[in-house]
């Protein structure tokens, strides 16, 4: 039984950019007076009137829309955001999330980058690349969305780079345990005896019971202490020095 000190009680939480952005484009096709835009994709019995833009994004990415009404589409949203600003900027970061999504979806899963830094990174590249944009744009849509796509494999491979040359391996079992090769109760003990003495804060010591005493992989451990895996791994690591020095000098 882990002793009870040893499970600092947080609350886990973790906010999607990309579900930030979305859920700011949805709000502005609700409520009494929705967003819209001109009928532009569809001159059909079905469409009478001005389209919210959430309806207009959910026909862009119908099969049947044209080249030609999504270049209209985006001609006209960049023509408002130069005119009048927000929340056109708005709208045409929550048109391109469908895409963004999909590139995301086929992009490799890394350890070391947690989703929602790399979506913030690819919103920024997205937000950076509509400042250069006009409303002469013919392929607005394409053009953003290759510079998010762009942003992605640039975090991914700097972190794939640091992977290969760092000295410190991310394997949970690649580092020598600076623990004494004693039983697990007495294991614990020298944790809690760290942690009372200053040397270990608590969400330290929990990650080093839960990693190297218990075996967890350090993606389930780092949910535990609320961390992303990249910041557990170099917490844990810089622990567990600190933990070998006070042992080599028997400071507690």
């Amino acid at each position: 039984m882990r002793p009870t000190s040893l499970r600092p009680h947080r609350p886990l939480w973790s906010v999607s950019p990309l579900d930030e952005a979305e859920s700011a484009f949805l709000s502005l096709a609700a409520g009494a007076s929705p967003l819209t835009l001109p009928v532009a994709l569809s001159d059909g019995p079905d469409v009478t009137g001005p389209l919210s833009v959430a309806l207009v994004r959910a026909r862009m990415v119908h099969p049947s829309c044209t080249e030609q009404d999504r270049a209209r589409v985006w001609g006209e949203v960049l023509r408002r955001r130069v005119l009048f600003g927000e929340p056109w900027g708005t709208v045409a970061v929550g048109l391109t999330i469908p895409a963004l999504r999909r590139t995301l979806s086929r992009l490799p899963r890394l350890a070391e980058v947690e989703a929602c830094e790399l979506e913030q990174e690819v919103l920024a590249a997205v937000a950076a690349e509509l400042t250069a944009l006009t409303g002469e744009e013919p392929q607005a849509g394409l053009r953003l969305v290759r510079a998010g796509d762009r942003a992605a494999h640039r975090l991914l491979y700097a972190a794939q780079r640091t992977r290969r040359t760092e000295v410190l391996a991310l394997d949970e079992n690649a580092v020598p345990q600076p623990l004494p090769a004693r039983g697990t109760a007495e294991v614990f003990a020298v944790l809690e005896r760290a942690v009372r003495a200053g040397i270990l804060a608590e969400e330290e010591a929990e990650l080093i019971a839960q990693t190297r005493l218990e075996r967890q992989v350090m993606a389930k451990a780092a949910a535990t202490v609320s961390m992303s895996v990249r910041s557990a791994f170099r917490r844990r690591a810089a622990a567990e020095e600190r933990l070998a020095a006070a042992l080599a000098t028997q400071e507690f």
